[in-house]
């Protein structure tokens, strides 16, 4: 019985082994044999040069012009934090956020917009505020 389980097994891994060597990627393709050369044609007489044209820059710089693209999106995003410096004179913002493992303060210019309602933002209050190219477009005080 022992000998049967021992040759049962030695048969199922010797087609194991067999699947692999079926899985593996084809050899390439032999090279193909070379083509009969053709006889060389007889040599053809030289032509004449002719005299080069004048060349016309206003002509190939307005084909050359690339065409214009479209300016890239203003970069828009939140920022949230507590107010460190507020600037009335210079119309900047100063804003601090405290992360886990990181500390950051982030001084702005607020835009004509969010100007109006910066005369209640003072030192220490909470505020979120969306920046537009590095410009405080919208001001809003949490507590």
């Amino acid at each position: 019985m022992k000998k049967v389980l021992v040759l049962l097994f030695g048969m199922i891994f010797v087609l194991s082994l067999t699947g692999m060597a079926f899985a593996q990627a084809k050899p390439a393709e032999p090279a193909k044999p070379a083509e009969v050369a053709k006889p060389a044609e007889p040599a053809k007489p030289a032509e004449v040069a002719k005299p080069a044209e004048p060349a016309k820059p206003a002509e190939v710089a307005k084909k050359e012009e690339p065409k214009k693209e479209a300016p890239p999106k203003p970069v828009m995003y939140r920022l949230g934090g507590q107010v460190a410096a507020v600037d009335m004179v210079a119309k900047k913002i100063t804003i601090s956020q405290n992360a886990v493992k990181q500390q950051k303060k982030v001084t702005l210019k607020v835009g004509k917009k969010a100007s109006e309602g910066m005369s209640g933002i003072n030192v220490g209050d909470v505020v979120n505020v969306w920046v537009t190219d590095g410009t405080v477009t919208t001001l809003t005080k949490i507590y």
